[in-house]
């Protein structure tokens, strides 16, 4: 028996109203599943970026391009920062500048970021910064000629060690195979600038280079972690950003961990410039 005309009617009528439900719940999953990840999503991001704005002023702008740069060398940072740098042939020499260590008594602070990459906890009182800042200072009059202070090339403030370029350094009797004989450094940091190492104010920790021997040490004593991004190659900025050996040295916790600190830094111009620095420390 042949459909009338009002059974044909009905019929598109049901699949015209049958294909709209099924559009506006098509509709509705999607909204529904949109704002189920949106929502999340932008709260782990207001929650990141105010994280990132609280470690404080860095090498990297505070505002949202930054953190959107910052969000991009992530993909590149290193699995474990307490993994030591591995050597290479190209060390020069093989042995680094620290001898030893004693082992830092406290557990290894809280540390987050990556430019900035500060320590979270563990922060000294302010006299224990000025002792610190006294001692880097103390470091620049002992070897004026070798040394001056300035703003740190890698922050863009702060205080910062940097090695003078000289065409013959002074006291040769100091120094060791890795002799400073020209205006150039044995193992270049911030666009050869010869910096050694910068002060973050507001936790007091660090930032220096290291051989990777030294670098070891410091790590295994729990004086400090590699940053990172050292030595990692960036895909798009070029290569690396940062020296295999670049590592935090975590603020001091006690006045006698200062000279500490401070024979950490002279293994960094060791390194960076192939000089021996001299203390009034060193009797």
């Amino acid at each position: 028996m042949a459909a009338s005309g009002s059974d044909v009617a009905f019929l598109h009528l049901g699949k015209f109203l049958s294909s709209l439900i099924s559009l506006d719940l098509r509709r509705l999953l999607f909204s529904t599943l949109a704002i189920s990840v949106f929502l999340p999503l932008c709260r782990f991001v207001r929650r990141d970026y105010e994280d990132f704005l609280a470690l404080g002023p860095g090498g990297t702008p505070s505002n949202f391009l930054g953190y959107l740069r910052i969000s991009y060398l992530r993909l590149f940072t290193l699995k474990d920062p307490l993994t030591p740098p591995p050597p290479t042939q190209r060390e020069r020499p093989d042995k680094g500048f620290l001898q030893q260590l004693p082992k830092r008594p406290q557990p290894r602070p809280s540390v987050a970021g990556i430019a900035p990459h500060r320590q979270t906890n563990q922060k000294p009182p302010a006299h224990l910064y000025h002792l610190l800042r006294i001692a880097l200072y103390s470091l620049v009059s002992d070897n004026s000629k070798l040394l001056r202070s300035g703003n740190s090339c890698f922050e863009k403030h702060g205080l910062a060690l940097f090695l003078c370029l000289c065409p013959q350094c002074p006291d040769a009797d100091c120094h060791t195979e890795l002799l400073h004989s020209g205006p150039t450094y044995v193992n270049p940091t911030c666009k050869n600038t010869g910096e050694i190492c910068h002060l973050h104010p507001s936790d007091s920790s660090m930032h220096l280079t290291l051989h990777p021997s030294d670098a070891a040490l410091v790590i295994s004593q729990g004086w400090g972690e590699r940053h990172p991004l050292a030595g990692c190659p960036i895909l798009g900025l070029g290569g690396r950003l940062l020296p295999d050996g670049f590592v935090m040295v975590y603020a001091p916790q006690e006045e006698s961990q200062i000279g500490v600190l401070k024979e950490i830094v002279r293994a960094a111009g060791w390194w960076v410039g192939g000089v021996c620095l001299k203390s009034t420390s060193d009797g």
